[in-house]
């Protein structure tokens, strides 16, 4: 089974990442689903939707002993059904990460780095962050729109917008580190730190 890891962040949190090696077909008969979840299923268009799908819930099932039923609010925060504990999903590439907490929100985040991100820094780089950023930076770049990322699905608001109302302080890349980043948006003004992990060509961040 390919679990690269579950591990305790904190006494009340639990982070998994997944390898995603099996196809969606092998996937669907390892986890325990109700007919309305595997009705869902069949809803995904294509494979690689379908086994993504399947993999976060899979790793939801290695996890802990809930049903992993997932719903979703009215800003598409994923909710686990029947419970309190606070969910959040990522996948990319091969991999898929599920982040669970007791009661708190939580937010991850998962990326495959690519050489094409310097392209699209304009869209969640503000001015602040382009003085001290540099573009030639592809980890550095990864890093800072992974924490956004996260600290986004943490918040669960869908009118925040990466450039304008998530915000990094400047931090130096490493494999791994802590960075701390800002929700300002009309009378919220918050911190969050986002750790971050390094791994072959992804990049992981989670909220803590």
């Amino acid at each position: 089974m390919p679990i690269c890891y579950i591990k305790s962040i904190s006494d009340d949190s639990t982070l998994g990442l997944w390898h995603m090696s099996e196809s969606w077909q092998d996937l669907k008969e390892m986890v325990t689903l109700p007919e309305t979840e595997l009705v869902a299923l069949k809803d995904k268009k294509t494979d690689r939707r379908r086994q993504e799908w399947l993999a976060c819930r899979m790793l939801l099932q290695e996890m802990s002993d809930l049903q992993p039923v997932i719903m979703y609010d009215e800003n598409r925060k994923p909710h686990i059904k029947d419970s309190v504990k606070q969910l959040s999903m990522s996948h990319s590439g091969e991999y898929a990460s599920v982040y669970v907490h007791d009661g708190k929100p939580v937010g991850v985040d998962l990326q495959q780095m690519k050489p094409s991100i310097s392209t699209g820094a304009n869209y969640f780089l503000n001015d602040a962050e382009m003085q001290w950023t540099n573009l030639n930076d592809n980890v550095l770049l990864h890093l800072i729109w992974c924490a956004k990322e996260a600290v986004f699905k943490y918040a669960g608001d869908a009118d925040l917008d990466l450039k304008k109302h998530i915000i990094t302080n400047p931090f130096q890349s490493n494999q791994n580190g802590t960075i701390e980043v800002c929700i300002q948006k009309e009378n919220v003004n918050r911190s969050v730190k986002v750790h971050y992990d390094a791994f072959e060509d992804y990049l992981l961040a989670w909220t803590i």
